[in-house]
């Protein structure tokens, strides 16, 4: 299914694409006035809708509005930001194909970088939502320190730490709402850690090999999922 992006309201009965978009639906699509095509509002609605202007913005009428339901549980990814740019986009584009609930960058003592292209990011999960024919985008929340993070967060929280020998198991998981806390290639200070059983966070290994952020990100998600499912 070829999917398209717009913030639209089920109370919506029209909705004009973007310039890039509509280029994309007329040239690589080849598409015309009366043709039906699929947009996502990243928020769980389903638009079909019909082509009814054909210009540098197409417009598109809506026939009708579906409403697709969330997972059960709730996955929120908390990662370091990473010294190289293009790694963490790419945990970004992966992780909304996978399906999670929200991103966010969280700065902790050994973080190489302290900031991410906000704007960039979102841009990447949109296109990463289309490709995949998702329904919900990731939200993705501006940037934290770890430390505020851990005390104001209240979901159940998982913390991979390589100093741990355990797994996560089926029975560790007892809240709907999950939150995976992912360190820089660096580790967690021993400060960090203290701080993360203080506030009763879990944690566990994700193996013998010291993974990449971005990979120990995506394959926690992956057994997150595989666990829940």
């Amino acid at each position: 299914m070829n999917l398209f992006y717009s913030n639209f309201s089920e109370t919506q009965d029209e909705i004009v694409v973007n310039e890039n978009d509509s280029k994309h639906i007329i040239k690589s699509y080849r598409k015309n006035i009366g043709d039906i095509i699929k947009f996502t509002n990243g928020d769980g609605l389903l638009a079909e809708a019909k082509i009814i202007y054909k210009g540098k913005k197409i417009k598109v009428k809506i026939l009708n509005i579906l409403k697709k339901k969330r997972e059960k549980i709730s996955i929120h990814i908390a990662i370091s930001p990473l010294k190289n740019p293009s790694r963490f986009e790419w945990f970004v584009e992966k992780a909304t194909e996978i399906g999670v609930n929200q991103i966010t960058p969280i700065v902790t003592k050994y973080s190489e970088k302290k900031k991410v292209n906000h704007e960039r990011l979102e841009r990447i999960s949109i296109s990463s939502l289309k490709q995949s024919s998702q329904f919900f985008k990731p939200q993705i929340n501006e940037i934290e320190n770890f430390s505020e993070f851990i005390i104001n967060n209240k979901e159940q929280k998982i913390m991979a730490n390589l100093k741990t020998k355990k797994f996560l198991k089926k029975d560790s998981i007892v809240s709907n709402t999950l939150c995976l806390i992912i360190g820089p290639e660096g580790g967690f200070s021993d400060d960090e850690i203290q701080e993360a059983r203080d506030n009763k966070v879990t944690e566990i290994s994700l193996g013998e090999n010291r993974l990449r952020s971005e990979t120990a990100a995506i394959y926690g998600l992956s057994l997150i999922k595989s666990i829940i499912s």
